[in-house]
């Protein structure tokens, strides 16, 4: 952690000269690079090898590094097409000179370190002109001059090595200053491994993008072969879901995958001289990133070849929409259907903690249980609709969910594989729900009663209740261990919008049953409403989703009627100008449908939904703007996590959002202004 700070307050350092030099400079000619990453110290990485430069040559070093580090990087992206080039034509110019000024400044500074005869001229000279050659390749594939099929690996991995020839460069300016020469050869062969393994990653993570652009790599060469040709978008999305089936399940991915192993594996070696090198930390990083996504997607492909062997197609016969409300819930539950059939792969959510953190799970937990308990409670809602005809979807849902239920008492764990997190009440009141409505209840007395207890055994006077499932006593050496993550990093406390959540689902299971725990819990509730009549959540983006969580529990309760109320002007009120609703003036389909779920909440009398048709209506037609050609809708910000909130330190925001939990939101909003609609 010392080892960091260290570096994390030389690039601070190193980011104040380089804004020093920007005065030299017109405002339009940015010297510095707007996203952070390891070239802001990349000197420093390796000064294990070379103990004897002072601190003074590295900092005028490491400037000039990062200064022609990022030209490096500028000049990629005027070789890259995007997609939409009249939204970057009109930047190259400008980029074009932001170039020469950054390469001026840095050639500045190394001519302070190195007279015109140091051998560290010699060596810039060859490994630029290695980087000069390689970008000429690859130009000669992307403009249709080779054909994809002569990029063979060696000849792919030879363009990675030499697009490195500028960090290497930093390598030689380390081994001139030093006046040790020895470390320079190991040390390149270190990091030519590492680059040739991050451009195998990216390849892999980019195949799409590449593929639209016409840019090739190996991984698209190996499983397309020539150079796909398209006339309509149509055909570019036939074209992308083949190419995507070959590389994930013919191979392809996993090839790419071994061959980036393979290069870490040598590239470490060549290390071994050296091992308190900085930048093993970061090389150490890449290999079980590669590792792991080797690993996942190894299960993904096992899971779904099983899943399609047993998995019954489910062909959609909907009827004709009875108005605009059901056919917009018609496209939301096409998509989401497909999405089934691709076993939700766009709902997972992935989410890296860092190996100091001292977690005993891998690096990258991967979850979707949630996700997929909050599709299915949507598919509930449309299976009511269709008479039963999605009940093979909804059986197959059940099994997976109660198939990850984890070890501990407490039932599921957002993140199952993270050892650290306890199993939470949010997941549980999200499996009961669907349990509930898929008319899988006996099940809930035999998996959810046990955690159910727990959390209700902890519960406080005031009707309130921690969202961790831990036993109060007789804990597992794993409960104990998950108790201090909880007060470590994870955070205490009740959460509104989790409580308003699995009391709902008591409301749903057995209401005279749950009645003392309901009451308690709403009046907890009522007090934690803003004056302004909404919710705020602790686990998502925003008020919509813990307004409407709230509501729904509250709207059912006949003493808080003052408090839905109040609710549902807050709801009216933030409606935006464009007919949707979202944080400030902008909004997003998500946050719409959570807003129309609220409204459509409100049943009784007192407050009934024709109330609220003028505004209904214009979210409906801005919602039908927002759905795409295949039925979806766009990902938006949900689920959030503050890393800091257990110590109370500075708030730094994780958040998840996707397409399939949109679309499902938006579905579940369609039925309930439909059914509105009818009893109209």
């Amino acid at each position: 952690m010392a080892e960091l700070s260290a570096l994390d307050r030389r690039a601070r350092n190193i980011a104040k000269e380089i804004q020093r030099l920007q005065s030299n400079w017109p405002d339009a000619i940015v010297l510095g690079g707007t996203v952070a990453s390891i070239y802001d110290v990349f000197p420093h990485l390796f000064t294990a090898a070379f103990p004897l430069l002072t601190e003074a040559q590295l900092q005028t070093f490491a400037i000039a590094s990062k200064l022609y580090a990022t030209s490096i990087f500028l000049h990629d992206k005027l070789y890259d097409k995007h997609p939409d080039p009249d939204t970057t034509e009109r930047f190259v110019p400008v980029n074009a000179v932001r170039i020469l000024a950054m390469q001026w400044e840095a050639y500045h500074l190394l001519h302070e370190l190195f007279p015109a005869s140091s051998i560290f001229w010699e060596d810039f000279r060859g490994f630029l002109a290695e980087f000069t050659r390689a970008c000429v390749e690859e130009q000669l594939f992307v403009a249709g001059d080779r054909s994809w099929c002569d990029l063979s690996e060696e000849l792919a991995l030879d363009i990675a090595r030499g697009k490195d020839g500028v960090a290497r460069t930093t390598l030689a300016g380390l081994a001139a200053m030093s006046g040790t020469r020895g470390p320079l050869p190991p040390l390149v062969k270190a990091l030519d491994g590492y680059n040739a393994a991050k451009q195998m990653l990216d390849d892999l993570r980019d195949w799409k993008e590449d593929l639209q652009s016409g840019t090739p790599s190996l991984v698209l060469a190996r499983a397309a072969g020539e150079k796909p040709v398209w006339a309509s978008d149509d055909e570019l999305e036939a074209i992308t879901s083949e190419i995507g089936r070959r590389i994930f399940y013919e191979g392809h991915a996993s090839y790419i995958l071994t061959l980036a192993i393979t290069e870490l594996d040598t590239a470490a070696s060549a290390m071994e001289a050296w091992p308190d090198l900085a930048w093993l930390a970061i090389h150490n990083d890449l290999r079980n990133e590669c590792a792991l996504l080797q690993d996942d997607i190894q299960r993904i492909v096992i899971e779904n070849v099983h899943r399609v062997a047993e998995q019954e197609p489910t062909r959609l016969a909907l009827p004709s929409p009875k108005d605009a409300w059901q056919g917009l819930a018609w496209q939301a539950l096409r998509y989401i259907v497909e999405q089934w059939h691709l076993g939700y792969g766009e709902a997972r959510h992935t989410m890296e903690f860092a190996p100091q953190l001292g977690l005993g799970g891998p690096q990258y937990q991967r979850g979707d249980t949630f996700q997929r308990a909050l599709i299915a409670d949507a598919l509930c809602d449309a299976n009511r609709e269709l008479n039963d005809a999605l009940r093979a979807v909804l059986d197959s849902e059940v099994g997976y969910l109660l198939g990850r239920r984890g070890p501990d008492a407490g039932g599921w764990s957002y993140f199952p594989d993270l050892p650290e997190l306890p199993a939470d009440a949010d997941d549980l009141a999200q499996v009961m729900h669907v349990l509930w409505s898929s008319g899988h209840r006996r099940e809930i007395t035999e998996y959810c009663d046990k955690p159910l207890s727990i959390v209700l055994e902890g519960a406080e006077a005031d009707g309130s209740f921690e969202t961790w499932i831990i036993p109060l006593s007789d804990r597992t050496a794993r409960e104990m261990r998950q108790l201090e993550f909880v007060l470590t990093m994870w955070g205490t406390g009740a959460d509104p919008e989790v409580m308003a959540n699995l009391l709902y689902a008591l409301a749903l299971i057995d209401r005279e049953r749950y009645s003392e725990e309901i009451e308690r819990g709403v009046r907890y509730l009522i007090k934690r409403q803003s004056h302004e009549g909404s919710w705020e959540s602790t686990w998502y983006r925003g008020p919509y989703y813990g307004t409407y969580a709230c509501l729904r529990l509250l709207s059912q309760v006949e003493f808080a009627r003052d408090s839905v109320r109040i609710a549902a002007d807050f709801l009216r009120r933030s409606q935006n100008s464009d007919a949707g609703w979202g944080l400030g003036a902008s909004s997003n389909a998500l946050d719409t449908a959570l807003a129309l779920l609220g409204l459509a909440t409100l049943q009784r009398d007192a407050l009934d939904p024709r109330q609220n048709s003028e505004n209904v209506s214009r979210a409906l037609h801005y919602l039908r703007q927002q759905v795409d050609s295949n039925g979806s809708l766009p990902s938006c910000e949900f689920i959030q996590m503050d890393v800091g909130r257990a110590i109370q330190g500075p708030s730094r925001m994780l958040t998840y959002g996707s397409r399939t939990i949109t679309t499902s939101f938006v579905l579940k909003a369609a039925l309930a202004w439909h059914n509105v609609s009818i009893r109209d």
